[in-house]
């Protein structure tokens, strides 16, 4: 080679080379078809925002963790803003939470979590046609996964551990599992797997005057370790939740909304919930009520199983409900002698009317002169339920009936 056109090669200068976030930014602006995400760990400092018009995308993970930097500032790692028919897939996510430490106020109930709450992991905003599938999410300050509006949504297979933020007094705020709110339909969230989450494993919500969740199904998800509830329903119709297991429920103590008014439970419905199936759902060591049944009507609370209970199984206000089959034991460790609303195994509170309660198996310290109780217990049908002072009514002595 000529000396010349050496020096002419050495002096054209090199390009810089593409950063990590940059190729991440740049593949997750393809509008449709298929991506592949970039590998490796990939901190970034800001929220990246998909195409509004996305359609007909499938986006995967190949061995991809993104991970909110320490000076992130942002919604969501992810933010979908509409579009339709988006997959994402076999991805990592870590919010970095250690970063973003200052206290975080509950949500008022007229709030629409999207607008308030951020470091999410992803956030869907009317999107029709989503599926999150094998998604493993930690360490998010606010929710790994946060839908508002939108339709046909599928959440499967998805991992979530150690998320969520605390108040200014150190209790939960709510956040740290999965959302879904205002108004979305036609939903299913599938075997997921929610540990050490410091606010609601799922929480299906409206803003008050929004409309309500619809169609959906919360099913065969495993629930570990939440200082609020495994599952929350507000505001919802047409919702079956069952097959769903759990432990530890209202743990730890110090995290738990000390004398406020959210008592931690397994299953908890507030405000108008409607047409609901709660089934074959199984829970242990709740360190509050098994399942909070607070606006509940027209539904079926059938064949669910709860056991070691600090205080009582069930509250319910609300109407036309059948409540059969339910094993409920080794209620009210805590050995409260009141009030009702947290002795009785069954509290059928003002409101409650035209509910029928039977077959139900209740068992716990004072079971047997408590079993059934509230100021609602003549409006509704008590017959076959079986209580017991004892550990277990099933290989008992036959119990008092109710």
């Amino acid at each position: 080679m000529k000396p010349i056109l050496i020096l002419l090669l050495l002096a054209i200068p090199l390009l810089p080379q593409e950063s990590p976030e940059a190729r991440l930014r740049r593949a997750l602006q393809t509008k449709t078809g298929s991506v592949n995400l970039p590998g490796g760990v990939i901190e970034i400092s800001r929220e990246i925002v998909l195409p509004a018009d996305a359609h007909d995308l499938d986006i995967r993970g190949e061995g991809t963790t993104i991970k909110a930097s320490a000076a992130f500032r942002g919604r969501a790692l992810i933010v979908l803003a509409a579009g339709k028919a988006i997959k994402i897939r076999d991805l990592s996510l870590d919010g970095n939470r250690a970063a973003f430490a200052r206290p975080v106020a509950p949500v008022t109930s007229a709030a629409m979590l999207s607008r308030v709450i951020a470091n999410n992991g992803i956030l869907a905003e009317g999107v029709s046609g989503l599926e999150l599938s094998n998604i493993k999410a930690t360490q998010a300050a606010g929710f790994p996964i946060l839908v508002s509006g939108g339709r046909n949504i599928r959440i499967h297979d998805v991992e979530i551990t150690d998320s969520g933020s605390l108040d200014a007094d150190g209790h939960n705020n709510g956040t740290g599992g999965i959302v879904l709110e205002e108004g979305v339909t036609d939903f299913e969230i599938l075997h997921a797997l929610v540990g050490k989450v410091r606010g609601n494993g799922v929480w299906i919500r409206s803003a008050q005057g929004t409309a309500s969740a619809a169609q959906g199904r919360i099913a065969d998800s495993e629930f570990d370790i939440l200082a609020r509830a495994a599952i929350e329903l507000n505001h919802a119709g047409d919702v079956t939740v069952e097959n769903n297991t759990g432990r530890m429920i209202g743990f730890p103590g110090e995290e738990v909304l000390i004398g406020g008014t959210v008592l931690p439970a397994a299953i908890v419905s507030t405000g108008g919930v409607t047409h609901a199936t709660i089934r074959n759902n199984r829970f242990e060591q709740i360190a509050g009520r098994c399942f909070s049944l607070d606006g509940f009507s027209d539904g079926e609370f059938q064949g669910n199983e709860c056991s070691e209970g600090l205080f009582n199984a069930i509250l319910i206000r609300g109407t036309g409900n059948r409540i059969a089959g339910n094993r409920l034991t080794g209620l009210n460790t805590a050995r409260r002698d009141q009030p009702e609303s947290l002795r009785a195994g069954i509290y059928l509170a003002n409101g409650a009317s035209g509910n029928t309660l039977e077959g139900n198996q209740i068992s716990g310290f004072g079971m047997a002169q408590h079993c059934i109780g509230g100021p609602g217990q003549a409006a509704n049908t008590v017959a076959k339920n079986s209580c017991s002072d004892g550990p277990s009514v099933a290989w008992l002595q036959p119990a008092k009936q109710r």
